[in-house]
């Protein structure tokens, strides 16, 4: 005996047609305040719905808390920073940095750490990101400090070759009229000074002191210097005596005349013209 269906069609039934790629547009059937939102870009099937849905479950179970906007207070940025890994610590203690073996910590520099830790924490940075930029610094305070050297090496050979030209002949007899002048009057603290920053060096400083020095050596005030006057002379020195004999007529007609007169003007002439024009180093 048959059962009756109840009309029901003997034809087998269609399976459901499985969701995959191309074949379902899920965004199609999206409210209209949903189906354009930039949060659902990049996401184009319902796996990629599901992958997105669970990345976020799983932050949420990692109890990280979502960005807060730019006008935040700071309490809940802190808050944010913490949950995304910044190391403990108000002044950025909890960071570990890899200083390079040998590196001597000045004080100045154990300050600048100081700042940088505290500025690290206040921005937020992770453990990595503050590493980075810990090395970055370092590397370019050391490329800065080589080049800042370099710079102060060439400065003050420039200026040891104008003073030389400056000086002519006279250059070791100034240097030590300028040195008479700091050892006589110059307090410790003042040699420390002019040594650290290396004013010392500084052709303006070495003429000012020079001055000083060759008055303490003309009126017999050798100080603790310990040194004794000599006849050699700067070119503008040389020059200004120069001028001042050609002004002489006395000795222009001993130099123009002969005898032993003609002599000593010609050798002291000649002299004066050696101090005066110095020669060049090639």
């Amino acid at each position: 005996m048959a059962i009756d269906d109840g009309g029901a069609s003997t034809e087998p039934v269609e399976q459901a047609t499985t969701l995959t790629e191309g074949q379902f547009n899920f965004k199609e059937h999206l409210a209209p305040e949903y189906k354009d939102h930039t949060a659902l870009a990049d996401i184009n099937d319902v796996n990629g719905m599901a992958k997105s849905y669970i990345s976020a479950q799983e932050m949420i179970g990692q109890q990280r808390l979502p960005m807060p906007v730019a006008e935040a207070d700071p309490s809940e940025w802190s808050r944010f920073y913490d949950s995304v890994g910044r190391p403990q610590g108000q002044d950025g203690d909890g960071y570990k940095f890899d200083i390079p073996e040998g590196t001597t910590q000045t004080e100045d520099a154990v300050e600048m750490e100081k700042f940088f830790r505290k500025s690290m924490h206040d921005a937020g940075l992770s453990q990595k990101q503050a590493q980075a930029m810990y090395k970055s610094y370092g590397e370019f305070s050391g490329q800065f400090s080589e080049k800042q050297a370099n710079t102060t090496a060439d400065m003050e050979k420039q200026w040891d070759t104008d003073i030389r030209q400056e000086f002519g002949l006279a250059y070791t007899d100034q240097l030590e009229s300028a040195k008479a002048a700091v050892e006589e009057f110059g307090s410790d603290n003042l040699k420390q000074y002019l040594d650290e920053s290396r004013l010392g060096n500084h052709p303006e400083m070495i003429k000012f002191a020079a001055k000083i020095g060759a008055e303490l050596i003309e009126k017999g005030s050798q100080g603790r210097a310990g040194r004794q006057g000599t006849s050699v002379l700067t070119p503008d020195q040389a020059k200004s005596e120069i001028a001042q004999l050609h002004s002489n007529t006395q000795f222009m007609e001993a130099y123009h005349g002969s005898g032993p007169s003609h002599e000593e003007a010609i050798q002291r002439m000649t002299a004066l013209h050696d101090f005066a024009y110095p020669p060049t180093e090639e």
